[in-house]
């Protein structure tokens, strides 16, 4: 347990600016870091490329022993060339889809496969970050259209969604490096983050003959906190927190801070009592990643309190099947999941009894269970 929490303050120092500075580089050096548990850690939550970047690009690679330096190397090269194959996935893709009348949305990870253009530069680099597959938003009345051009290219559907879900499903082709996850909103609870006004302000990106629709600034900036924190299997609800999507917000946050609507953020999120997870994820890009925090609200105890319970659950992973039903049913009785289908006009309790009594009624004992205890 301690071991895995020096290991984290030694990973999180190396992907902070500058690799974390002279202090951070004295510690690497002097020999003091157990870099078998880094690198495992770095592993357990895919930022040893990134790793290999910061470190590459604050000049302190000198700082590793010579097998961890060729190992970061190895790991960043391999992913920088999956990446390149992914990038020329989503170009083909993208340019059958627009054939097709759809001008896709790309998302999340797939955004930092072409940081080498104008206005998508939050990443850096395009190896830096690992990515399971490719994340495209349609629209919902052009999923027929999408599901023939799939077809066509020779993608085959690895899972599908019932109707009403964000999204349509997974579609896989052999030879690829990743599945396309084709959504039609963007998370679960869309009223939080609706597609269609994503749609209507995001800016065009063309590349090789494809067209794109990337994000703005603040929808991007969102779009993964809540993806983290909410939609990604309740991480906020869990005590988690995965520093490749803590990166990622943090980057997001340094490269557009001139063009994100801080004051629009906050206020959205307190209007759908989200406030909390907004707090607490700031506070670890702030502890964990020097980000300095630009939220005008004010900092609730509580907010340190879930920061130190993500600490633990880092340092001792074992936590996780203790207190997994715990936070499965804070996920599910959540208060802006309990506003979103029952609005707001009964008691919350009124409201989460209702929840608990319809689920229960189209469950039988065993799926109760194996939903309370579902890992995620």
């Amino acid at each position: 347990m301690i071991a895995r929490r020096r290991a984290l303050r030694h990973l999180t120092d190396a992907l902070r600016p500058q690799a974390g500075g002279a202090e951070a580089a004295a510690r690497r050096r002097s020999g003091e870091i157990d870099w078998v548990a880094l690198l495992a850690l770095a592993n357990d939550h895919l930022v040893a490329p990134a790793l290999h970047v910061s470190l590459r690009d604050a000049i302190r690679l000198g700082d590793l022993p010579e097998d961890v330096r060729a190992y970061l190397a190895f790991l960043h090269g391999e992913n920088a060339v999956r990446n390149v194959c992914l990038r020329n996935q989503a170009i083909e893709l993208a340019r059958a889809l627009n054939g097709a009348g759809i001008r896709p949305m790309l998302l999340k990870g797939g955004l930092a496969l072409f940081a080498d253009l104008p206005g998508t530069d939050w990443a850096g680099d395009p190896g830096l970050r690992m990515m399971r597959d490719l994340d495209f938003q349609i629209p919902r009345e052009q999923a027929d259209a999408a599901f023939a051009v799939l077809q066509q290219l020779g993608y085959a559907a690895i899972a599908r969604y019932p109707d009403g879900h964000h999204a349509c499903g997974d579609f896989a082709r052999a030879g690829d490096p990743g599945a396309v996850d084709l959504h039609f909103e963007l998370i679960d609870a869309a009223y939080l983050l609706p597609a269609a006004g994503l749609r209507q302000r995001a800016s065009l990106l063309q590349v090789d003959g494809a067209e794109f629709l990337v994000p703005a600034p603040t929808d991007l900036l969102l779009h993964v906190l809540l993806h983290a924190q909410i939609h990604y299997t309740g991480q906020f609800y869990h005590g988690r927190i995965e520093l490749r999507q803590l990166l990622d917000y943090a980057l997001i946050a340094r490269r557009f801070d001139a063009e994100i609507d801080w004051d629009f953020i906050a206020r959205h999120l307190r209007r759908h009592r989200l406030a909390l997870p907004l707090q607490a994820y700031a506070l670890a890009a702030e502890k964990l990643l020097g980000l300095p925090s630009r939220l005008p609200l004010r900092r609730p105890v509580t907010a340190r309190l879930h920061y130190e319970l993500c600490l633990l659950r880092i340092a001792w992973p074992r936590l996780d099947a203790l207190l997994r039903p715990a936070g499965n049913l804070c996920a599910a009785f959540a208060r802006y999941r309990m506003d979103g289908l029952y609005g707001r006009r009964s008691p919350l309790l009124l409201r989460r009894l209702r929840h608990a009594l319809r689920f229960l009624r189209k469950s039988d004992p065993g799926a109760t269970l194996q939903r309370l205890f579902k890992a995620g």
